[in-house]
Parts: C-alpha cells; structure tokens; sequence
C-alpha cells in the first residue's frame, strides 16, 4: 500500500547531504583565499557532520536494507558501507594535509590549486554516494519501512524531532 505523500521520507535525508557539500566547499573556499585556520575548522564541521551522518546510516538504515530490499544493481549494503570507507579515509588525509600546511603557516598558491586538487576525488565520492541513495537506497527505505516504525527511525537519527510528524 504506497505511503501518504505527506508523511517524513528517508528521501528527506537528501537535505544533510547537501549541507555538507557545502560545508566542504567553505573550506575549500578558505583554502583558496589561503585562510588556513579557517579552512581546517571548516573541515573539522564538515568530518564532524559528515562522521555523524555515516554513523547512523551504518547504525540504523544500512541493516535494515541489507535485510529487507533485495539486491540492487548498483546499490547494495556492502556498496553503500565501502563508500562510507572511503569516504571517511579521503577526508582524514584532507585534514591531515591541511594540519601539516596549517604548521607551516603559510600555503603558496599552487598549494592551493594542490589541496583542492586532492580533495577532488572526497567530492565525487561524496557526489556519486548522494546520487545512489536518492535513486535507490531512499526510495526503496521508505517502500520497506513505513508507518510509525519510519517515524521512530527518523526520530532516532535526528530526522524527526516531534512526535507529532
């Protein structure tokens, strides 16, 4: 039985994966203008964000598609985990680079060009990550989990924040 149009949607998530592209690109944005300080706090928002986010997919949605969705061409549970893998490796050697430039103190610009040069490859996985679960891993969450078992999961990973939705 589909789901009322009006009810919360894990396709709702789609709005944290773009603040934290943003967040990326403030720093990057930092790192052009050569404000190092900047750019690494902007950084740490962004791994701290994005740490969170992984964190409850791997917790709370990942299990329960691996579970309850059948195989997905191009989306599956072990897909989904190795990304977020990756994903967490690209942006600690993100940070990293920037700490060590930070203790330098100053950046040239071909370091500039260098660092988000290097940072490229965070924002395609991230890009091409947001793009499978809007096509696949949401849209087939909220087919799987409905009712007040979708509203009790998207309360618990900070979707929902009333009780009433």
């Amino acid at each position: 039985m589909p789901e009322n149009t009006s009810s919360p949607s894990f396709a709702d998530l789609a709005f944290v994966h773009e603040g934290l592209m943003e967040l990326l690109l403030a720093h990057q944005e930092c790192v052009a203008l050569g404000e190092l300080n900047e750019a690494r706090s902007k950084l740490e928002a962004f791994i701290v964000s994005l740490k969170d986010h992984i964190s409850k997919e791997d917790t709370h949605l990942i299990p329960i598609f691996s579970q309850r969705v059948e195989e997905q061409v191009g989306c599956t549970a072990e897909l989904l985990l190795a990304e977020h893998r990756k994903l967490e490796r690209l942006m600690e050697k993100a940070l990293a680079r920037i700490v060590a430039l930070e203790k330098v103190g100053s950046i040239s610009g071909r370091e500039r060009v260098a660092v988000i040069e290097e940072e490229h490859m965070l924002k395609e996985v991230l890009k091409h990550h947001d793009e499978r679960e809007r096509a696949a891993f949401f849209p087939n969450l909220d087919r799987v989990i409905q009712g007040e078992e979708r509203k009790e999961i998207l309360r618990d990973i900070g979707l929902l924040h009333n009780a009433t939705n």
